[in-house]
């Protein structure tokens, strides 16, 4: 139940937010929060309330406390500089530029009177997160209390490259190469930042990487140590401090490469310059490959309904109409199908298809049906580990996929901790629910009018999701054990509405998504 409401909540901001900006932000008089530091007052920032979420404006926040911030009024865009860390806010937009990362947000930032507001909640956890201080409100005096919690070390990321794997710690201040030891010691790589200070609790944590185990941090008096539980020893390692991002750099070697393309690949990077650095990331997160799976064939029809219809002939034709249209919104991206005629696949090679080929989208398509003959409307999952009881007929029907498939390929799910497969997709969690946020409204606006009934966003364990290394979503587009509906689905001017609303949340998400760079 708590999820469900919540989920409700989600849809329900962002369709406030996007639909009703001027009046969502006039709901409020301006006032101001008081904002204290080390004790004395500094200032006062205007404020608007909506939905119980306080928004600033960042400009004025910036001034109050003599923070870097930067406004491309243009495009919508403001930077906001706190020590060491970056945060590029766009106007409409759910997602923060935090100096390269990606994060998402639920309370998108708005242009009023040429400034970015944003919502105070989003704001206070990015600072806390990033940058050394502790910020917090006080909502019965309207004030926003700024600690200095005296860490120089804040956030740590773990990414995997090539040739092994880039531990990335955010600093609020550089640190010299004579600062950064290592060790290895009984399977532990310690690194040792003298002059570091963090936060133990919050860089200590047992992770189930593919190099790590976990990570335990202590602060010294001299010197803050943390320690990486390594699976296998690394043929070398090295730590140095990038100037241009504000980050320590712990680099595990565990694959074999050549000196001289070490050297080179070195010396390219140390003359890479900020915007080409910050290009090359960007070009990284573009979508440019959109994965469409239609769900079922062959041997397998899906759901039975009305008509005679079968389920895997309406998907394949809402998918390949989905194709068409994305086409034509996008035509620099790649569109790609897990089937592209009536055959079997199994849900397994769906997903390593979507891998395999660099996707950046994965939307499977399905149709619903249910013993009630009443039950009816659309609804978009992303993947959890968790699911409502409204979501759980859903899952099992959409998981029996699996009685199809060889004994080979079922054997692939045997023993599988669902909890433990869906680890791996957690960096993209956010992005999934955003995309079936967004995709869910766009389906709203062309299907209601039809008279049919909107479901919402919702979660489950989908093993056709399992493993896809990218955002992912999978849509029910109605119930074709529904008389009413399935008469609907099985007409191509319905199938045509249902593809066209895919394309304009799909094209929503990558505007949205692309344009925070």
């Amino acid at each position: 139940m708590f999820r469900r409401k919540f989920l409700k909540k989600i849809s329900y901001a962002f369709g406030f937010a996007i639909f009703n900006p001027i009046k969502w932000l006039q709901a409020q008089s301006e006032t101001g929060l008081t904002v204290e530091r080390d004790g004395q007052i500094v200032g006062h920032v205007p404020y608007v309330l909506i939905q119980n979420q306080y928004y600033i404006r960042l400009n004025d926040f910036a001034d109050v406390n003599g923070f870097g911030q930067f406004t491309n009024s243009n495009r919508k865009k403001t930077v906001l500089i706190v020590d060491q860390a970056k945060f590029k806010f766009t106007h409409d937009n759910a997602f923060v530029i935090v100096n390269d990362r990606v994060l998402q947000i639920l309370f998108t930032p708005r242009w009023r009177g040429g400034a970015l507001w944003v919502a105070l909640e989003e704001l206070m956890a990015l600072i806390n997160e990033f940058t050394k201080f502790n910020l917090q409100f006080n909502e019965s005096q309207k004030k926003l209390i700024f600690t200095d919690r005296q860490i120089n070390i804040t956030s740590l990321q773990i990414e995997h490259k090539a040739n092994g794997t880039l531990i990335s710690l955010t600093a609020t201040q550089p640190f010299e190469a004579k600062d950064l030891k290592t060790k290895l010691v009984n399977g532990w790589l310690y690194l040792e930042i003298v002059g570091g200070r963090g936060d133990e609790k919050a860089l200590s944590k047992k992770i189930n990487d593919q190099s790590i185990r976990e990570i335990r941090a202590a602060q010294l008096e001299q010197l803050l140590s943390i320690g990486f539980k390594l699976k296998n020893k690394p043929l070398s390692y090295e730590a140095l401090f990038d100037e241009a991002n504000g980050q320590i750099l712990l680099t595990l070697h565990e694959k074999e490469v050549a000196q001289a393309n070490q050297t080179e690949k070195a010396e390219d990077e140390q003359n890479h310059s900020i915007d080409e650095e910050l290009e090359r990331q960007k070009s990284e997160w573009m979508i440019d490959t959109i994965v469409i799976d239609p769900g079922h064939g062959g041997k397998d029809p899906g759901a039975l309904g009305y008509y005679k219809l079968k389920e895997k002939d309406i998907v394949l034709s809402v998918g390949l109409l989905l194709g068409k249209y994305l086409k034509k919104k996008l035509p620099d991206v790649k569109i790609l199908y897990t089937r592209k005629s009536d055959v079997f696949i199994p849900l397994w090679k769906r997903t390593k298809f979507a891998n395999e080929n660099h996707g950046k989208l994965f939307i499977s398509l399905h149709c619903n049906a249910s013993k009630s003959r009443r039950a009816r409307g659309f609804e978009t999952y992303f993947l959890s580990a968790e699911k409502d009881d409204k979501a759980r007929e859903v899952v099992l029907l959409e998981n029996e996929s699996i009685k199809f498939e060889s004994t080979d390929d079922r054997q692939k799910y045997e023993g599988i901790n669902f909890v433990l497969a869906t680890l791996a997709q957690n960096a993209f969690i956010k992005y999934s629910q955003y995309l079936a946020s967004v995709v869910q409204k766009s389906l709203r606006k062309f299907l209601q009018p039809l008279g049919m009934k909107d479901r919402g966003v919702k979660q489950g364990p989908f093993w056709v999701m399992v493993g896809a290394t990218m955002p992912n979503i999978l849509v029910e587009m109605g119930y074709i054990s529904n008389k009413n509906e399935a008469k609907m689905l099985r007409r191509k001017s319905t199938q045509s509405k249902i593809a066209l609303a895919l394309a304009e949340g799909i094209d929503k998400f990558k505007t949205d998504f692309e344009s925070a760079m």
